[in-house]
């Protein structure tokens, strides 16, 4: 049986949308209007509107209120690294061909590297890096990844131009791999969902409720075997969907032997 705030939540999204009451771009009534037209507590219309959050159908903004999102399809992703005439071009982005766009400009600047990526490289929290940041979509559609490159400290001083990098042919990779002598790079991908950051929710426009896929894409020179980049993406998690083809391990190598009894139990070797 359906909670109050889930009746209310079920209303409201019937009146959401292009040619309803509430359109993309919209705001809905304050929190006390609404809790005055459905007749409830502010906990009852705090609690539906968190749930709409959910659904990806709102956010809420200080001082701008109740914001209707504009609705974007899911996007199927295939674990695939391509090439074009920009350079290197990564799963998220190839599952939207053609130029993407940035929002806003990218910033660049060193700065303490977050845990995660400080871990991956196998240096302290808080050590410095140098970050490359940007906010980008397929045109048209509200952002949908916030991506931030860290360069290892190692490379800092001898890579002086990544400092003055802006998206351009042959991309920040380019550099690394060809006039650093690290290439050809390869690449391991770390994925883990969760919520977004106050920052993070507010470049990509999104609720802070809504979770998010959170994914480390470590380069590893092919010089070295030691990894020198690594590029933390978060992804509105409604926005996605990863489609990866299995592989075959050598014991799994057709023909198998039938399994005959069938098993009482499950052995994953």
């Amino acid at each position: 049986m359906a909670t109050k705030s889930e009746e209310i939540a079920d209303k409201l999204s019937a009146r959401i949308g292009v040619g309803r009451d509430y359109p993309p771009g919209s705001t809905l009534p304050g929190f006390d209007d609404l809790t005055e037209e459905f007749g409830v507590s502010r906990l009852t219309i705090s609690r539906a509107v968190e749930l709409l959050a959910l659904r990806g159908l709102v956010r809420t903004v200080k001082k701008a209120g109740i914001i209707v999102l504009q609705p974007v399809a899911r996007r199927t992703v295939r674990e695939v690294v391509r090439r074009s005439t920009s350079g290197y071009v990564f799963p998220v982005a190839a599952s939207a061909p053609g130029p993407w766009i940035l929002h806003g400009r990218p910033q660049v600047g060193r700065l303490p590297m977050p845990e995660p990526v400080a871990e991956l490289f196998g240096l302290d929290h808080g050590t410095e890096a140098l970050r490359l940041r940007r906010v980008s979509s397929p045109p048209g559609e509200p952002p949908l990844q916030l991506a931030d490159t860290w360069l290892h400290p190692a490379e800092l001083d001898s890579l002086p131009e990544l400092e003055r990098w802006e998206p351009g042919l042959g991309g920040h990779l380019d550099v690394i791999e060809q006039k650093a002598g690290h290439g050809p790079l390869s690449w391991e991908r770390r994925e883990r969902t969760d919520l977004p950051t106050s920052e993070e929710a507010q470049l990509l426009q999104v609720s802070r409720q809504l979770p998010v896929w959170r994914q480390f894409t470590i380069g590893t020179s092919g010089r070295t075997s030691r990894p020198v980049e690594i590029t933390a993406v978060v992804i509105p998690g409604a926005r996605i969907e990863y489609a990866t083809k299995l592989r075959r391990d050598a014991s799994a190598r057709w023909p198998v032997e039938p399994i005959e009894p069938a098993p009482v139990s499950f052995d994953v070797g």
